[in-house]
């Protein structure tokens, strides 16, 4: 079997989760193959985080903002104006999705990066503009519209190498992709969703500055069309916890198609690193990328707060620092600002199997999450861990309701950017020896019955197995 897994700006260039996961799930599964295929913004030299397992038989990667030459034919203008013509406000994105769907079952051979050179287009431009804000520069909204639709013309128009199934481990652009190369090899494609990438992306565009208010609803019901028509045009939908499968009800009818895959980590191997740590102080590791999805800046101002009251508290920061060096040098600053240097330390890129018998409660202070690694292999260790409320923290910290997983928190729950409350819940588990105790022995059998990694191999080889046999 050949899986062609898909990746939207992760593997093999940025660490974290979803890298870390497929890197994982890849090295664990010898006997399938895998094509490696990385969607960029723009093209540019990197640096791969991660070598190649050997059943990586190849790789491809494109960029949404190239310009490339297709040898396909240019789209017809009576597909393209049936498109326009799908396209309707109130923007109901259920409707389109099919309606999209079944006119990509017969477009998958034409070039759509000609579409801004069509008469159909012009005639789209057109009406959109007149019925909705005919007050705008037209100039602006001309450019504004072919910056929303150069990455998904691309995304629509490129060749990715056949493979018996394709895998997108998101919706959007590689959803795309992913969906029109099972229409054009007859082949099948599922999506992994680690977070919810519609809502991501409407997170983001409703903070975005440079997007006017007459554009922002345009821009998310476009990323909510493109997920409902990947759910619609997959043959399976898998996501890490269920408050992102609720989310993806909202788009996809069809549940059966639709399941719950934790992640999974070695409980063996990270429960066997056991403690390191002889001197009597009380450390803190917060292990992630230093980048401001982290919110690395709250986790330090509620050491600061911790500092004032404990001064044999000391806090290790264990991740990468040069993802956005800018966010890491405001970091620093306010380390030096608060005056912690002599208890705070960034490690940059380690082996963090080496540090988790250094630390003894585990941080997460992010603003978004999936399904935090870090807090799974914490807890493997017997670390308990204080988390902010995002993705599935509270859900792997307080456990569920099912048979598969046993009943107790192994940790904390804070909003998150409440530093005040972050400080409070770390200092309750260095104050109580027997809370610690508790929480810790929970950490490890919840990770050992619920999020072991062979639970997680059979579940996608099942799958597999099931939508390619």
């Amino acid at each position: 079997m050949r899986v062609g897994i898909i990746f939207e700006g992760t593997f093999p260039y940025v660490t974290g989760g979803v890298s870390s996961w497929a890197n994982t799930m890849m090295r664990s599964m010898p006997d399938i193959e895998f094509t490696v295929i990385h969607i960029s913004a723009k093209p540019e030299k990197r640096i791969p985080k991660y070598k190649f397992s050997s059943n990586i038989k190849d790789y491809f990667e494109f960029s949404l903002f190239a310009k490339y030459k297709s040898k396909k034919k240019p789209l017809p203008y009576s597909i393209a104006k049936e498109i326009s013509e799908t396209i309707v406000y109130p923007f109901d994105e259920k409707y389109m999705s099919v309606k999209l769907y079944e006119i990509l079952k017969k477009a998958y051979n034409y070039d759509f990066t000609v579409i801004p050179e069509s008469d159909a287009y012009w005639d789209f431009l057109e009406s959109i503009y007149k019925k909705f804000i005919p007050y705008e520069d037209f100039n602006y909204f001309f450019w504004n519209v072919r910056s929303m639709l150069l990455p998904f013309m691309n995304a629509l128009t490129v060749d990715l190498p056949v493979c018996d199934l394709y895998h997108s481990v998101t919706t959007g652009y590689a959803g795309l992709t992913a969906l029109m190369s099972c229409l054009k090899y007859n082949k099948p494609f599922i999506i992994t969703e680690h977070g919810i990438y519609h809502r991501e992306r409407q997170l983001e565009l409703l903070r975005a500055k440079w997007v006017k208010d007459e554009y922002r609803t345009g821009w998310i019901r476009l990323f909510n069309t493109i997920s409902a028509l990947t759910y619609y045009g997959s043959s399976a939908v898998t996501t890490l916890f269920l408050k992102n499968q609720i989310i993806e009800k909202e788009l996809c009818d069809d549940h059966k198609k639709l399941s719950i895959i934790p992640n999974g980590i070695n409980y063996e191997l990270f429960n066997s690193l056991g403690k390191s740590k002889e001197e009597k102080t009380f450390n803190l590791g917060l292990v992630g990328r230093v980048v401001e999805i982290k919110d690395i800046k709250t986790a330090i101002k509620a050491f600061k707060l911790i500092n004032e009251y404990k001064k044999d508290i000391y806090f290790f920061i264990i991740g990468p620092t040069d993802e956005e060096p800018d966010y890491f040098k405001e970091c620093q600053n306010l380390v030096q600002m608060l005056d912690l240097n002599d208890y705070l330390s960034f490690t940059g890129s380690v082996d963090v199997k080496q540090w988790y018998p250094k630390i003894d409660l585990a941080v997460l202070s992010s603003v978004s999450e999936g399904q935090p690694l870090a807090l799974l292999e914490a807890m493997a260790c017997g670390i308990p861990v204080v988390a902010t409320d995002v993705g599935s923290c509270s859900e792997i910290i307080f456990g569920t309701s099912g048979d598969d997983d046993v009943h107790g928190a192994c940790g904390e729950v804070v909003n998150s950017k409440d530093f005040i409350e972050l400080s409070k819940a770390i200092l309750k588990f260095a104050n109580n020896p027997e809370l610690y105790k508790n929480a810790s022995q929970i950490a490890k059998m919840r990770v050992e019955k619920r999020y072991g990694l062979k639970n997680m191999l059979y579940s996608y080889r099942k799958i597999y197995e099931s939508v390619v046999l």
